[in-house]
């Protein structure tokens, strides 16, 4: 989805800005200008502020329907451990506690590390007695 939302702002920026700044300047009544001012400058500055969070919120909830589907364990840590999980909780991790991000990795890597552990299958340990 970024990709696309990639191509879609490039094509903006050499289709639409150009358009619109040749049509401001060369014939547009005065009535039009403050639309096509805020036109250019949205479609420079502003579409990554509104695009961006759009993105962010699906992939958190493609994240937590995968999480929701789970039937086992198993399923959970294969979707804990996925990409988009991944990138998802670090920067959750890292928004709500107001840390860096290499931290927020950290949390997370020890976080898995912790669930694999609890889900691996115990193995009894023999401990030799006191002579």
């Amino acid at each position: 989805m970024l990709r696309r939302a990639m191509v879609v702002w490039v094509l903006g920026l050499v289709t639409v800005v150009p358009y619109a700044t040749w049509y401001l300047l060369f014939h547009a009544p005065r009535s039009q200008y403050a639309v096509l001012i805020t036109l250019v400058l949205f479609w420079i500055f502003g579409y990554w502020g509104i695009v961006g969070p759009l993105l962010g919120a699906i992939k958190v909830r493609k994240v937590f329907r995968a999480i929701e589907q789970a039937r086992s364990s198993e399923d959970l840590l294969k979707t804990l451990q996925s990409t988009e999980a991944r990138e998802a909780a670090i920067e959750f991790i890292a928004m709500e506690n107001h840390i860096p991000k290499f931290l927020a990795t950290r949390v997370y890597d020890l976080l898995v590390k912790r669930l694999s552990m609890r889900s691996a299958p115990r193995t009894s340990t023999i401990h030799a007695s006191k002579r």
